[in-house]
């Protein structure tokens, strides 16, 4: 092992604990090398207010092509004047510099894993879990109230922002605590995901989340789908800022904005998953993120390269649409959709 690799957790909670009130400081945590002695690190930004207050922790990242919430951090905390700040901000750009670097979704070096169903990762393990148990273990030891695991939408679809949480078994931490946070980034959906066998919204250990392994350990945590994979827009990133400082001002850690009038509604999505096409052709959808499709209405059409309709693709209940493919090319196996299949209105206004 390299000499300046330090195994030890707890950087950045000796950090705060040890920084002078009113200061921003940054730093890389060596987690190895490569083959050519290039670091592999994580970077932070750590904003300790001048007064004591709750510490906020976001991650802008564990897949690599999602950047919108990377940028949109590193913006948050240059514009943020410590002296004005009650308690601490903790970002880390990158849970997963390798995929970052190489512009991918999942790490390469080890098989293509999938960093969102490692943790809480293991000391000793492949790269991607050892990455996962360092940025995991320094959350432990700060014991932010609260997390944020920022994701994106895959270059693929469009889709609005939403969010997800994940409620682990003897949850100490109720979804009530999160609606004031999630209402903050006006999510066109909330969606509560589960990650039991057989659940069929995803394949994989979704109980390795970084989310899921947060709220099982009681520290308030979940995900938003900000922004699309690959791109960052001016836009984008003044949205992402402005969410940020409204999670901040529901903590009290800053004061509270004109944009304090958050959008009071949105869905509860408690059932959701993939719309998986059973032919291969050009696919091609007029809705929009965020459509109600009824029952037997198509969602979409394939045609094939003479132009003829493969099939007219459609759901046998109701549903709301939370993403739409643009890439027209599928094949067998393809997902067309992201689709809500169960929903009620959740009405945010009246959350304290």
């Amino acid at each position: 092992m390299h000499d300046s690799i330090d195994t030890k957790t707890g950087t950045i909670a000796g950090l705060i604990a040890k920084a002078p009130r009113g200061t921003t400081q940054r730093g890389r945590i060596l987690i190895g090398t490569r083959a050519t002695g290039a670091e592999i690190a994580i970077s932070y930004i750590v904003v300790h207010g001048s007064e004591p207050g709750p510490t906020l922790w976001i991650n802008g990242q564990v897949h690599g092509t999602e950047v919108c919430a990377i940028v949109a951090g590193i913006e948050f905390c240059r514009g943020l004047d410590p002296t004005g700040l009650a308690g601490t901000i903790v970002f880390t750009a990158s849970g997963n510099p390798l995929a970052l670097e190489s512009r991918t979704w999942a790490t390469q070096q080890d098989f293509g894993q999938n960093m969102d169903t490692s943790f809480p990762g293991r000391a000793e393990g492949f790269i991607t879990e050892r990455m996962a148990h360092r940025l995991f273990n320094e959350i432990l030891a700060v014991r932010p109230a609260l997390l944020l695991s920022m994701h994106a939408q895959g270059t693929d679809f469009a889709s609005k922002v939403y969010g997800v949480y994940k409620l682990p078994p003897n949850c100490t931490v109720e979804a009530r605590q999160l609606y004031p946070f999630l209402r903050a980034f006006e999510p066109f959906a909330v969606c509560l995901m589960r990650v039991d066998p057989g659940a069929g919204e995803h394949p994989g250990n979704h109980a390795g989340a970084l989310d899921y392994q947060a709220m099982a350990h009681g520290i308030p945590a979940f995900m938003v789908e900000f922004g699309v994979a690959q791109r960052s827009t001016t836009d984008e990133v003044q949205r992402g800022v402005a969410c940020y400082r409204g999670v901040c001002a529901e903590l009290g850690m800053l004061p509270a904005t004109k944009r304090a009038a958050w959008a009071t509604s949105s869905h509860l999505v408690t059932a959701r998953g993939h719309c998986n096409t059973d032919v291969g052709g050009m696919w091609q959808s007029p809705l929009q993120p965020g459509a109600f499709v009824k029952a037997g209405d198509p969602i979409g059409t394939i045609i094939d390269f003479t132009g003829e309709t493969l099939s007219t693709v459609t759901m046998p209940m109701d549903v709301l649409v939370i993403a739409i493919r643009q890439d027209p090319v599928v094949h067998c196996g393809d997902s067309v959709a992201y689709l809500a299949r169960q929903w009620t209105e959740l009405d945010m206004s009246g959350i304290e």
